[in-house]
């Protein structure tokens, strides 16, 4: 293919020795089959977006699209031995901005080429769910279905969906179930606590993307009622005893602090009067 293209023209400096190829490139979609015109910089998207190249039918006997998406990466090539050439871009396997290239090689023998730059393609798209039972305000009890609606611009897609419940209005959730295809739940409340704070989500995914949605309020469920006891205050009154205690002196120490206490002022007179005497 490199030397292919180091010997072929770009279509803009192409001079004919006949007629000139001109190129159309278009694309549709699944659910439209308008044909839009691509040019670069195009912003493209749609479910199965099909990119066409169309060739002048009288000069050209065999043509080639590529489309580069170097982010991903991917890319994905046809080659055919006719004017016109179309290539389904679902395959790239995901959004990204691409390179195309049309090549032709005319009756000439002549290889022209043309180039189309940042061309957006988007062929796969968020889907999207609504819950719808319990929604705001049911008051539940015993078993009941949680139900939602979904939907998905790639209608060939297959979606999944995850079940939650909150109990505190939306702060934390629990998982009921996971990964199903059904677009409803059988949920026994009569094991949970009877609140009036329940919430439930529901998260969808087609294998890409996912989305997910809330019921619009809080919604009364359980079976089980929660019994609210009040604190109770409990006063305990210590009542204090009263010791006496009772010394019993010895009557041989008793005596001896009394002579002591009769001495010492003895003593004190004496001297005093021996004071006064010599000075």
């Amino acid at each position: 293919m490199l030397n292919e293209r180091n010997n072929s023209t770009h279509l803009d400096k192409y001079v004919p020795s006949a007629e000139k190829p001109s190129l159309n490139l278009i694309y549709y979609v699944a659910t439209n089959l308008t044909e839009v015109p691509v040019l670069s910089n195009s912003v493209i998207a749609g479910d199965h977006l099909t990119l066409k190249a169309a060739w002048t039918p009288s000069v050209v006997n065999r043509s080639r699209l590529e489309v580069f998406a170097p982010a991903i990466p991917s890319s994905l090539t046809q080659d055919l031995n006719t004017h016109t050439i179309e290539i389904d871009t679902r395959y790239l396997g995901n959004n990204a901005t691409c390179t195309i290239n049309a090549t032709a090689w005319l009756i000439n023998g002549t290889i022209v080429f043309q180039t189309f730059v940042n061309v957006y393609i988007g062929n796969f798209f968020v889907p999207r769910v609504t819950v719808t039972s319990p929604n705001g305000a049911e008051v539940w009890s015993g078993i009941n279905n949680i139900t939602w609606t979904a939907s998905d611009i790639n209608v060939g897609d297959s979606l999944r969906y995850q079940v939650f419940i909150s109990s505190d209005g939306g702060k934390s959730f629990d998982a009921l179930v996971s990964s199903i295809t059904r677009k409803w739940f059988t949920w026994d409340c009569s094991t949970w606590d009877n609140l009036d704070t329940y919430l439930v989500e529901v998260r969808v995914t087609d294998g890409i993307y996912f989305s997910s949605d809330r019921s619009d309020s809080t919604f009364t469920a359980g079976g089980i009622n929660i019994t609210t006891t009040l604190p109770t205050t409990t006063t305990t009154t210590i009542t204090g005893a009263t010791t006496t205690t009772t010394t019993t002196f010895d009557p041989r120490l008793t005596a001896f602090m009394v002579i002591l206490v009769i001495s010492s002022s003895v003593m004190a007179i004496v001297v005093y009067y021996a004071a006064r005497k010599w000075f």
